[in-house]
């Protein structure tokens, strides 16, 4: 699956859990960035799915930015991470899933020029969806991080 169809998939996930979106973009990227880097760029893994597309790197990941982030934010880039992995079983992709603790054997996962009718139809609408997110009001990220009122008499009360 190509990046706007990750991103598109992340952002109606965390849309609809009423997610942290920065988290949720973060995720859509963080298992590309990593595994395609060390494959592609650096040379030093034998694939450009390996070890960040692991549920242990989904694990990983999502623990730490919970503790440094908060709960909010953790459970929205962990719901996007393994979004971005399930994506990328479309068209007879693979994901190696228990990776370090199961060996796999690499597969050539070069960017793949052609694409199938069904593939651009999906990437069509992610664009789309994309556009439709890119031009949504920003009312509920404000909402979001609006102070919190102080509690009345009687909410103190029942406390």
């Amino acid at each position: 699956m190509y990046p706007p169809a990750h991103l598109a998939a992340s952002l109606l996930l965390s849309e609809a859990c009423r997610g942290d979106r920065p988290s949720a973009l973060a995720a859509t990227i963080v298992p590309d960035l990593v595994d395609k880097t060390l494959a592609w760029v650096m040379g030093v893994t034998p694939s450009a799915r390996y070890m960040a597309h692991s549920l242990a790197a989904v694990a990983l990941s999502t623990g730490l930015l919970a503790v440094l982030g908060g709960r909010r934010r953790g459970l929205t880039f962990g719901a996007s991470y393994l979004t971005h992995l399930v994506c990328d079983l479309w068209e007879g992709g693979h994901v190696p899933w228990l990776m370090p603790f199961k060996r796999y054997q690499p597969v050539a996962d070069r960017w793949r020029l052609g694409i199938s009718t069904r593939g651009l139809l999906l990437e069509l609408a992610s664009i789309l969806l994309l556009i439709r997110f890119a031009l949504a009001s920003p009312a509920r990220s404000a909402q979001d991080t609006s102070p919190p009122t102080q509690p009345s008499s009687t909410e103190a009360a029942f406390r």
